[in-house]
């Protein structure tokens, strides 16, 4: 008898599965959306290296390592670099609507057109990096902030009982 060996794969599905179709789709989907939020403009080291030196800064207090390479002089952004300005601007963003930064602090990838703009945004990185209540901030569980927003709407949110002595009152 001849022993086969049978190879299972953990949440892999073959080609041609809907699932697999899917999920390629929305990563695609993905792709071409940091594509369009890539700033476009003339980048040179001048500005990329103080962003690069910045991000790895950064990158450390998202428990992922500091060690993203330089980015040649370019006129488009790449795909991976955008992802993670996009992890850092939302971070800020809600840092801000929690009043935990100022509102100067926001990151806009929209208006970067030049170096300039490249190294106004490793300023912010770097002083991101440093600022203690935004470090802190980072490290609350986001379960707990979730939590606390799911409790505030089932305070809002009627029983069944509620529901229909509202609608009683209603006819």
């Amino acid at each position: 008898m001849e022993d086969k060996m049978i190879m299972i794969g953990v949440g892999a599905r073959p080609e041609g599965e809907p699932m697999f179709e899917d999920l390629g789709m929305a990563e695609e989907a993905d792709a071409e959306m940091f594509e369009a939020m890539a700033p476009r403009g003339n980048f040179t080291s001048r500005g990329l290296d103080p962003l690069v030196r910045s991000t790895n800064k950064l990158l450390p207090l998202f428990d992922q390592t500091g060690d993203y390479p330089s980015v040649e002089d370019t006129e488009v952004l790449p795909t991976d670099f955008v992802r993670i300005l996009a992890m850092f601007q939302a971070a800020v963003e809600d840092a801000i609507s929690e009043d935990v930064l100022r509102e100067e602090m926001r990151i806009d990838l929209d208006g970067v057109i030049d170096d300039t703009g490249l190294m106004t945004i490793a300023g912010k990185l770097d002083m991101l990096s440093k600022d203690r209540e935004f470090k802190k901030f980072l490290k609350e569980p986001m379960e707990e902030q979730a939590m606390e927003e799911e409790g505030e709407m089932e305070e809002e949110a009627m029983t069944d009982d509620e529901m229909d002595s509202l609608m009683m009152e209603r006819m």
